[in-house]
């Protein structure tokens, strides 16, 4: 009974969970900044693609 009692007083086990939703948390926020952000970034290579593109035709007319 002793030892039932140590198992449900523990909390050890609640403090690695409590780990690991912070961790799925920062997680779930990285993927969130990495997709918002790579859009951004390649609409701006794309943006810069076309400028470069209609620099080069200019200059070779």
């Amino acid at each position: 009974m002793t030892k039932l009692m140590n198992l449900i007083m523990d909390e050890e086990g609640a403090t690695a969970i409590e780990y690991g939703l912070i961790a799925a948390l920062i997680a779930a926020g990285i993927v969130v900044a990495t997709k918002a952000l790579g859009d951004q970034v390649v609409d701006t290579f794309e943006f810069i693609e076309k400028k470069m593109a209609a620099a080069t035709a200019t200059a070779t007319e």
